[in-house]
């Protein structure tokens, strides 16, 4: 078993890194090799949507990208970590989820079907200064979490919760080293990466 974390923070030992970490060392209990890869310290371009790699199956895109997507390509599970920037992800992580399009193929209808062939588990990790009670917050991550399970396991649904990529928020974050000192949340993260790593 193999599993990737790919941060979108640009802090290395901030909240959402501290939260990653945690998630993988309870990957990493059940036996799971991990790997992180910041996307801070990578250059990772724009997609440019020129449907190339629909008839190639590569991006002509030459970045650090290769790396990421050789990454994904030889785990069984991805777990995407990013703080709320303006109701969404950061930034770097989005040019990332961006260039995921090389997993899709289109139709003659134009629906979406993914290109990998076997199924890999895959999950969102947010963290935020919003309150958990704000549950507006967590719907706004819906559709990404339903692309994203298209992408990895080849459903789409995003109504239904079972269709949709789980979900970790860690909320009401107030400096940079809230998740470390939350004992019940770094608890949850264990367990939620323990969850992850299970076979099946």
């Amino acid at each position: 078993m193999k599993v990737v974390g790919i941060l979108g923070s640009t802090r290395p030992d901030g909240n959402t890194a501290t939260l990653l970490r945690q998630v993988l060392e309870g990957a990493a209990a059940q036996g799971a090799t991990t790997t992180t890869i910041s996307t801070n310290n990578l250059t990772v371009h724009d997609c440019t949507n020129c449907d190339t790699c629909k008839r190639t199956g590569q991006c002509v895109l030459n970045d650090d990208m290769q790396e990421i997507y050789n990454n994904i390509n030889e785990s069984d599970v991805i777990i995407l970590a990013s703080p709320n920037y303006m109701g969404g992800i950061a930034g770097n992580l989005k040019l990332v989820i961006d260039r995921l399009y090389l997993y899709f193929s289109v139709t003659e209808t134009g629906e979406l079907r993914t290109t990998i062939q076997s199924p890999k588990k895959v999950a969102l990790l947010i963290t935020q200064n919003a309150p958990r009670e704000y549950t507006h917050y967590r719907e706004a991550f819906t559709p990404l979490r339903g692309v994203l399970h298209l992408i990895f396991q080849g459903n789409f649904d995003p109504v239904t919760e079972s269709l949709v990529a789980p979900l970790l928020i860690a909320s009401s974050m107030k400096g940079p080293d809230t998740v470390e000192n939350d004992p019940q949340l770094l608890q949850e993260a264990y367990a939620f990466g323990a969850d992850l790593a299970l076979e099946g």
